[in-house]
Order: structure tokens, then C-alpha cells, then sequence
């Protein structure tokens, strides 16, 4: 059984476990810093890895002169990517086996290409903490995996377990289709349907083409913009756009303006008007709702919460984002679940198109003469879909 080998090949495999063998074997192992300025805790960055305790080799830029500016702070040598021809050779710092670098792996598929095992260093502080939670939430994690109505959501659902608990990106399992749009759980024509979390407008765009009527929602009031200007050029489609966030209730709220990021925050900078489902279904008189799409970066569960009498009554297909929080894998579709008992799932999970993140010139042409794919493997975009 796909849940018992995943709990097998914890035992061993867990981050701490893996970072302990790590460091007893006393494994190469080095640490990137890519696009951004090196940070200024970039020597306790190293320091933390060195103290666990690991034999840290080098650490690893983009460029000469982000290796002069790191070279000072750190105690290990500072090489670039274009160095790596040079492994083996004399006076030249050991190969890593494994190079820590951030969650967003833009270069993985570089050092992939080196034999170079890629794990994330956030992973750290907080792993232990992440695995007891996980593991005193097991029998609902199982209670999820039974749920689900076929092999393959079974499979991505247990890697999606392993590769958060182990911290390595080669334990999760990838769709091959766009995100949002597996076959059966996709908005139909003259279906009603609800973009939860528009950013950009390109989901609302698609669902419209299909021939829904789309009831497109974005907080963020720069993202709205966007969705504004992507909408206009579609005139022809069907689409509602709000300047509205989704929760639990109709509110004023703080927010952090993050981009594809943006979300809520009782500390945020900005505030934005929230609307429960429910009310807004009532306040335009829909006869029903037949989709909902959902990415709001971990206010999902609140919105679900906000749109209880809408899924009892219209049971919608749903593609529901499960990744900001490690519970989402389990409290979103045991509470969809609770809500229509005859609810079938699935589950996947995605590599991000880079192309949708801000990237300036210079970064592109640089991923492009390392020869690293715009879609990158992350421990995000995971879509819960119910039908």
C-alpha cells in the first residue's frame, strides 16, 4: 500500500534523519544563493549548516561578483556555476552531493544535471516541529488518502507527504497538465463559475472560453488592475470581475501586496473588502454555482467556511488550492467532505511556470544560458479537486 511505504520511507528519510546521516558520513555538501544581493545573514546561513554539524565545501553564486562580495563573510570557498566544469581539479573545492538552496528552485535542473541532489535550508528550523504535526495528524492524513478516487491522487498525495517531511524535491510526483484544468473537473458551457484568487485574469480568461459565466474575485488591488486589462482585451467573454477578497464573512481586512503572493494579514499595509460566498450568491440572486476555483494563499479554509450553503445546495466542482498550510492536506477536503458526503476527489500537484514570475531581463537570459526550464519543481501548487 502506496500510505505504508510512504511512512517506511519516513522513518529513514525524514529531513533530521537525512541531515543526520548527512553529517555523520561527513557528505559534500555546498549552499546557492541565486538572483538576489547576497543577504545580509548570509554567513549565518552557512554557519547553521556547518553547525548541525555538515562538511560544507562551498558555497555557490551566479556571477564573480556576487563570489567577491559573499568570499568575505564566509568561511568556505565561494565558487560560481560556471566553476563546475572545474570540480576534480586540484586545489579546487570537493563536488557537493547535495546543495541547499531556496524553495524556488530555479536552478535545480542545473545541478541535477551535475548529479547534485537539491534540498531546501528553510527545512531546518522548522522540520522537526512539521514532522510531530504531521505524524499526531496521521490518522487524518489516512482518512484523506482513502478518500481519493484513484491511483495516481493516491501517489501524489504520498509523495506530496514525503517530499515536505524529507525536504527534497526529487520525493515529489508532477502532473503533466496545466494546472487547474484535469480532465472531469473543469467549468462546462453555460456552467456558473467562481475564480477564487484571479491575480492575473488568465484562469477567469480560460473558464470564459469554455463558455462559463465567470465570477472572477482579486483583492489585491494591483493584481485587479492586471485582471482589468487582461479581461478588457476578452471582451466578448463572459466575466464578472470583483475587487474582492473571499473569506468567511463580509469584512474589512489587512492585507500584504505580494504579487502572486498577496494575502491576508491583520498586519498588512493594505485593506481590501472581503464578501463570504453565501452573501454574494444571495446579493446577485445566482440561480447556482456549478465550479469554484480556489488559490488564496491559505485563506481557504475560511472562504470554504463562507461558502458552506453554496457547496451543500449546488455541490460545485472544485479545484481548490492545498499547499499554504501543512494541514490544508487534510482540514480542506475533510471539511468538504463534511459538507457532501458524495463528494469524489482528487489530487495533483504542479511545477510552476516561471514565465508568470517577475523575472527582469538579465535573470532570463541567465536561466537561459544555464539551460533551466521555466517550469520548476517546488513544494507548492497542489490542487485539491472534488466533484
Amino acid at each position: 500500500m502506496e500510505f505504508i511505504k510512504m511512512i517506511s520511507y519516513l522513518h529513514d528519510e525524514r529531513f533530521n534523519a537525512h541531515l543526520a546521516k548527512l553529517a555523520q558520513n561527513r557528505t559534500p555538501c555546498g549552499i546557492f544563493f541565486d538572483f538576489e544581493l547576497i543577504p545580509a545573514d548570509a554567513a549565518q546561513k552557512v554557519q547553521v549548516l556547518q553547525n548541525l554539524p555538515l562538511n560544507v565545501t562551498c558555497a555557490i553564486v551566479l556571477a564573480d561578483v556576487q563570489a567577491a562580495a559573499l568570499q568575505p563573510l564566509v568561511n568556505v570557498p565561494v565558487i560560481t556555476l560556471e566553476d563546475f566544469p572545474r570540480f576534480g581539479e586540484e586545489n579546487f573545492p570537493v563536488k557537493p552531493q547535495k546543495v541547499f538552496m531556496s524553495e524556488f528552485a530555479l536552478f535545480a535542473p542545473y545541478f541535477e544535471r551535475h548529479g547534485i541532489e537539491v534540498l531546501a535550508p528553510s527545512y531546518i528550523e522548522s522540520q522537526s516541529t512539521v514532522f510531530a504535526f504531521m505524524m499526531r495528524n496521521l490518522p487524518a492524513l489516512y482518512s484523506v488518502y482513502e478518500m481519493l478516487g484513484d491511483d495516481e491522487s493516491k501517489k501524489v498525495f504520498c509523495a506530496a507527504i514525503k517530499g515536505r517531511l524529507s525536504g527534497k524535491l526529487r520525493d515529489y510526483r508532477y502532473a503533466t497538465e496545466p494546472q487547474y484544468f484535469l480532465e472531469g473537473f473543469l467549468p462546462n458551457a453555460g456552467d456558473i463559475a467562481v475564480d477564487g484568487g484571479a491575480y492575473d485574469g488568465a484562469t477567469a480568461v480560460a473558464f470564459a472560453g469554455r463558455g462559463a459565466k465567470v465570477y472572477a474575485f482579486e483583492m489585491d488591488a494591483n493584481n485587479f488592475q492586471n485582471c482589468q486589462r487582461r479581461i478588457a482585451e476578452h471582451a466578448d467573454l463572459n466575466i464578472t470581475l470583483e475587487n474582492l477578497g473571499l473569506s468567511d464573512r463580509s469584512s474589512v481586512e489587512h492585507y500584504d501586496a505580494l504579487g502572486t503572493g498577496s494575502r491576508k494579514n491583520s498586519d498588512g499595509a493594505f485593506t481590501a473588502q472581503f464578501v463570504d460566498l453565501d452573501s454574494y450568491v444571495a446579493q446577485k440572486n445566482l440561480p447556482r454555482v456549478d465550479y469554484i476555483k480556489l488559490d488564496i494563499e491559505g485563506a481557504e479554509l475560511d472562504m470554504l467556511h463562507g461558502a458552506a450553503q453554496t457547496i451543500k445546495r449546488f455541490k460545485p466542482k472544485m479545484a481548490v488550492s492545498a499547499y499554504h498550510k501543512p494541514e490544508d492536506l487534510w482540514t480542506l477536503p475533510l471539511y468538504i467532505k463534511s459538507l457532501r458526503p458524495d463528494y469524489e476527489f482528487e489530487f495533483r500537484h504542479y511545477k510552476i511556470d516561471g514565465t508568470d514570475y517577475t523575472l527582469n531581463d538579465a535573470a532570463r537570459a541567465i536561466m537561459k544560458y544555464f539551460d533551466c526550464s521555466w517550469l520548476i519543481s517546488t513544494p507548492w501548487e497542489m490542487v485539491l479537486y472534488c466533484r
